[in-house]
């Protein structure tokens, strides 16, 4: 898919080409032309990236809180002006079908996931409206979405943009003159990172003030952020592939447990209070760069020669060396492996520790 299919909105289309920015099949942005340089500057930022490739529904209507409590795996009462939150979509038995970052702006709510699901996601919802005064409309192209990040950055964007917000998923429309139509989330990362939605020529306002204290980076580095804070970004390739808890959902707090039905809760509660989580979200730097992409099989052996399959999330190359990787796996297994993991090329695997814990009794 080109970008122009992803979004269609001219003025931000050129607006990012003068910019040197070059996009690949899938949309997104591969580099600015120093690939090295925008891998790098993601260490500590700041940073500043165009985030048009994920897709974004407008959800609207009397009933629309309604269905959509009905249709996630979060309590969508907790979502409110000031308050956005990370959630889930989930088939009957439990398997995430996406992960939304949801918020609500002038009294509708916006659900902000992988652009390679847009059209399957927009389709299952609206298969689910029935009679309802629900409207589910695609608003990747009039909401320019771009992303700003680094160790100061809740002090640029309060500077910059007028906007305080500090919490993790706090979030408000933005408060300069010039953004009146645009609004800023603030999500998990390393270190304080921002998400900002608005008509074109207000995101490129807002783009060229943060620019003025920061760099370029592309869609994929970005990624690198994801990894780091350890939050599962479902796209096409792992779409109903994998039980909610396996993503951590539970962890993060993209789960409810006291709301009410949604699909998957019977099989996600059963095993929230019966059954022992048999398999979590690990994050992985690999000594050597490995061409992994989501739903890939990773297998890596231990001292006694035993592989150990785990299945791709996300996976980036990291920003000096190797390869850095979110990937799900099997917690008996990797707890009896004996020695050091590692590679069919004999590179090293190491688990690195969560900004989470991912222990049941915690």
């Amino acid at each position: 898919m080109s970008f122009v299919e992803h979004t269609s909105n001219p003025a931000w289309k050129d607006f990012l080409l003068q910019l040197g920015a070059q996009f690949d099949a899938a949309g997104k942005i591969s580099t600015f032309g120093q690939p090295e340089i925008e891998r790098f500057l993601i260490k500590h930022g700041p940073v500043v990236t165009s985030l048009c490739h994920q897709a974004l529904l407008k959800v609207s209507g009397n009933d629309a809180f309604t269905f959509l409590q009905g249709q996630l795996s979060n309590d969508l009462g907790d979502v409110t002006d000031n308050q956005a939150q990370y959630s889930a979509y989930c088939d009957p038995q439990g398997q995430v079908l996406a992960t939304f970052l949801v918020f609500k702006f002038r009294g509708d709510f916006y659900l902000s996931f992988d652009g390679s699901l847009k059209e399957s996601i927009q389709k299952r919802l609206k298969m689910f409206v029935l009679r309802s005064a629900v409207q589910i409309e695609d608003v990747s192209h009039d909401f320019i979405h771009i992303g700003f990040a680094g160790e100061f950055a809740d002090l640029d964007v309060q500077r910059r943009l007028s906007t305080k917000i500090k919490e993790i998923y706090a979030c408000g429309p933005a408060q300069a003159e010039e953004l009146q139509d645009s609004f800023i989330v603030k999500v998990p990362g390393p270190y304080h990172r921002y998400e900002i939605f608005g008509p074109a020529e207000q995101m490129q306002y807002a783009w060229t003030r943060l620019r003025e204290n920061s760099d370029l980076t592309n869609s994929y580095d970005w990624d690198l952020l994801n990894i780091a804070a350890g939050i599962a970004e479902i796209e096409h390739a792992t779409s109903g592939k994998i039980v909610a808890q396996f993503l951590n959902l539970d962890k993060i707090g993209a789960i409810n447990f006291k709301k009410g039905c949604f699909p998957g809760q019977e099989i996600i509660a059963r095993i929230h209070y019966r059954g022992k989580v048999t398999k979590r979200l690990l994050r992985l730097h690999l000594d050597s760069v490995e061409a992994l992409t989501a739903g890939d099989t990773l297998t890596l052996a231990d001292d006694s020669g035993k592989n150990h399959n785990l299945d791709i999330i996300k996976a980036r190359p990291d920003i000096f060396k190797g390869t850095l990787c979110l990937a799900v796996g099997t917690l008996k297994s990797l707890e009896n492996a004996e020695g050091q993991l590692k590679l069919a090329n004999g590179a090293a695997a190491i688990i690195e520790p969560l900004p989470y814990s991912i222990l049941d009794d915690e």
